[in-house]
């Protein structure tokens, strides 16, 4: 049970009516400790107060107990602040072996959608396609995209909403531990597994190895597309030349002493020059937004508790990390670099950054690429937050 911290406060301040004598009736005052506590000054209440002093003591501590007591009973008390929901559903796409499976692993874990008057109902989905073709069909209220696939999605009509960020660029390109790779460059005519061609992450390398080295990856490279856990099987036999891998995932296969890390998107968006931002988002159907407001704003209230809680609770770490396989230093590994990438709220800027980050990779990859010549005049509002 949580109580208000303003309610415990007053309980806190609302003294006891008189402290229990010592054994054996002697006078050692009540502010001393066996052993050595400080003692009370000369001028310290005496052990049995008069009469009106305990009188008044008496109504504070009433006062206070009565509020508590409130403080439980209500619904949508204090904890929750003003956020609250319709006590409705919302209906969340999460990825199982992904980073976003945290998010609402502790919301149901904690009862915080409860504590916010919603009801979270999560979807597993195992492609960002399958997302899409969920949010598509109305199996789902709330998905997670990279924002050029929300774009995407937006410019063929269903009109997404991205409410929130996730994650800031935090996914690896890895090779087996042996490989003589030391660049993109050298993925020319290697087998490279992908989990989406539509994803972002791949957009960037793309646009990397087109600028930096003058060729197209998807062209020059024999791609393999396919859900992670299978890309991971193909990769331990020895099938493909290098993976994209979600960061969830890095560490423990880099601890294995099989694989390391060729390149961080974080690395080569930083290499072209482009701004840090969020990548992966978490959008709505505008329709849905605009008739559930206050449910969406409850999600929202519900997945920063979600994060708070993650940025100091090292066990639920280790629960949901042993359902994914994840323990020891890999588990510590991710653990502390998803800390530092996950993020709660928008900034004034992410829009303005994206538009930026955007910008370049049309001017280097063209329309063709991306998919679209343009971004959305609306695909992301502060207005939930």
């Amino acid at each position: 049970m949580n109580v208000p911290r303003a309610v415990l406060s007053a309980v806190s301040r609302a003294a006891p009516l008189a402290p229990p004598l010592p054994h054996g009736g002697g006078a050692r005052n009540w502010r001393s400790a066996p052993g050595g506590g400080h003692q009370a000054p000369d001028h310290a209440p005496h052990l049995v107060r008069p009469a009106v002093e305990t009188g008044l003591r008496l109504a504070c501590r009433f006062a206070a107990v009565v509020a508590l007591i409130a403080a439980i009973s209500l619904p949508g008390s204090a904890q929750a602040g003003d956020i609250q929901g319709d006590g409705g559903k919302v209906r969340l796409l999460y990825n199982e072996p992904g980073t976003n499976s945290f998010p609402p692993f502790v919301i149901k874990k904690f009862a915080l959608d409860k504590k916010y008057g919603f009801e979270l109902v999560p979807i597993a989905v195992g492609t960002p396609q399958a997302g899409v073709n969920a949010m598509q069909s109305g199996g789902a209220d709330v998905g997670l995209f990279d924002w050029i696939t929300m774009a995407r999605v937006q410019n063929a009509g269903v009109k997404l909403i991205g409410i929130a960020p996730f994650l800031i660029w935090a996914n690896t390109v890895i090779v087996p531990a042996n490989s003589p790779a030391k660049t993109l460059a050298d993925l020319k005519g290697k087998k490279v597994g992908i989990y989406s061609r539509n994803n972002l992450d791949w957009v960037v390398m793309r646009t990397y190895t087109h600028r930096r080295f003058n060729f197209d990856l998807e062209k020059e490279a024999t791609v393999h597309e396919g859900a992670v856990p299978l890309l991971r099987g193909l990769a331990d036999q020895g099938q493909l030349d290098a993976v994209q891998m979600f960061n969830s995932l890095t560490p423990d296969m880099v601890a294995s002493g099989k694989y390391r890390v060729l390149a961080t998107i974080r690395g080569l968006i930083k290499e072209l020059g482009m701004p840090d931002t969020p990548f992966l988002m978490y959008a709505v159907d505008s329709k849905f937004a605009t008739a559930y407001p206050a449910r969406v704003k409850a999600f929202l209230a519900a997945y920063r508790e979600a994060l708070d809680i993650l940025g100091k609770d090292d066990a639920v770490w280790v629960e949901r990390g042993t359902i994914m396989k994840l323990q020891g230093q890999a588990l510590t590994l991710f653990r502390d670099e998803a800390r530092e990438d996950m993020m709660g709220k928008f900034e004034p800027q992410t829009e303005a950054d994206i538009r930026k980050v955007f910008a370049v990779l049309l001017e280097t990859g063209g329309a063709q690429l991306l998919g679209i010549d343009a971004l959305p005049k609306e695909f992301m509002t502060l207005a939930y937050q």
